[in-house]
């Protein structure tokens, strides 16, 4: 345990963002508040930080730092929630500020302000979940619960950065389609509920892949129901999918972790029992995709090392990450069904450059193949038949076979099959084969 305690602490360095880091954020949001809240206070509307920072579990970046800023709107529009866009668009134009419109389940807005990623999220300001229009209302008291948790022991901070940092190294941090992983929020629910990132991954490391309903993991954190059983026959069957069900404390009807997949799941507890059998800290860095490896590898393979570029015509991270893994997916499907090997397929996408890279390891099909026809004593009928379209048919072992030329045996060759439309349709700009 002292030498867990001694990584943890070295590792807690690096992944906490330093006081004077800490500082300059909430300066430059300062200043940014400034310049909207004047006009926010005329039409008796607030402005609410949400996100890791307003939690207190912020994980230190390397590029900006994202902030999510929730502009609550008086409970009295209502009947006007679809509108709250518009009218938050029209106080950002009158405060002169440059953004970015977001699709959404309320469209929202990204202002780029100094080192920060600002986003602006229009919602109702609500007293309990009940009261939610759309799933955004929600959201601080999300924050407000996460904090009383907070209050009640200090550490959770540094604890929930522990498991942030760990999920994001394993591939299993963030609730978009294309990763289908934990979010933030149901970490810190995760981390609370077992007190520490260590009791949290401990539990997690004897957790079974559920292979029925039945047999789901179920986490309660505020006891809303009185058994396994309630859950199942209470809760909507959509939020039942995942392997693990986590009852939000703030909405009892919505599972946190509804968008977690069973391959992650099965990737988390994998790392957690990697992690606790032999404890180091490259556990909470990703570490950069190796290159040289997968070239050797596909040398001793004796096959070919391909690399993909993609980029999304989407702006916004989450659909550019499901639309680019949905087109590796194609991409991985049209290999197959034209005669290539995949040996190994990788999906990298970059949220910084919204370009993605598709690593593969193939063998390509012969440009020639073999067509088996039917056997001599099935009838004079099929026998012409076959002729007729292989005119250089051969017999063999009393069976006709042809030899036959691929239209496509290079992966250049494939590529060129998907059109420009069809590339639009899917959301990608352009493909380049590095």
């Amino acid at each position: 345990m002292k030498n867990m305690n001694k990584i943890l602490s070295s590792v807690l360095e690096k992944i906490k963002p330093p006081a004077q880091e800490k500082l300059a954020i909430d300066k430059n949001l300062s200043e940014f508040e400034k310049k909207l809240k004047p006009l926010l206070k005329k039409k008796n509307i607030k402005l609410f930080v949400g996100g890791s920072l307003a939690k207190q579990t912020l994980v230190k970046r390397d590029t900006n730092y994202d902030i999510d800023i929730f502009i609550l709107f008086p409970y009295q529009y209502k009947t006007k929630s679809h509108e709250l866009s518009k009218f938050l668009e029209q106080i950002l134009k009158a405060a002169k500020l440059k953004y970015i419109k977001l699709k959404g389940s309320r469209d929202y807005f990204q202002c780029k302000f100094k080192s920060l990623v600002l986003e602006l999220i229009p919602i109702l300001a609500i007293a309990k979940a009940s009261q939610a229009v759309n799933i955004t209302d929600v959201s601080p008291l999300h924050v407000n619960y996460v904090l009383k948790k907070i209050k009640q022991n200090p550490k959770l901070n540094d604890e929930t950065r522990f498991a942030k940092a760990f999920c994001y190294s394993g591939d299993c941090y963030g609730a978009e389609s294309y990763i289908r992983g934990f979010s933030g929020y149901s970490l810190e629910l995760l981390t609370s509920y077992y007190s520490s990132f260590i009791k949290f991954i401990k539990t997690a490391s004897k957790w079974k892949i559920p292979t029925t309903k039945e047999n789901k993991i179920i986490v309660d954190p505020a006891k809303h129901y009185q058994s396994k059983a309630q859950v199942l026959k209470s809760m909507n069957e959509a939020r039942l999918h995942s392997p693990l069900i986590l009852i939000d404390p703030v909405q009892r009807e919505r599972n946190a972790t509804a968008a977690l997949s069973y391959e992650t799941f099965a990737r988390f507890i994998k790392s957690c029992k990697a992690f606790l059998s032999k404890p180091s800290e490259k556990f909470f860095f990703k570490e950069n995709l190796d290159i040289q490896a997968l070239k050797k590898e596909a040398k001793k393979a004796k096959a070919k090392f391909i690399i993909l570029k993609a980029l999304s015509t989407k702006k916004k991270i989450d659909i550019a990450g499901a639309k680019l893994k949905k087109f590796y997916e194609f991409l991985f499907f049209l290999l197959k069904k034209n005669g290539f090997k995949v040996i190994k397929g990788t999906f990298d996408f970059s949220e910084k450059t919204l370009e993605s890279k598709f690593y593969f390891i193939i063998k390509e099909p012969s440009k020639h193949y073999i067509v088996s026809g039917p056997p001599l004593n099935v009838g004079e009928k099929y026998v012409k038949a076959f002729k007729r379209k292989w005119p250089k048919a051969f017999i063999k072992n009393k069976r006709l076979y042809a030899k036959a030329t691929r239209k496509i045996s290079s992966v250049r060759e494939l590529a060129k099959l998907i059109s420009k439309n069809q590339l639009k349709e899917m959301g990608i700009k352009k493909i380049v084969i590095a």
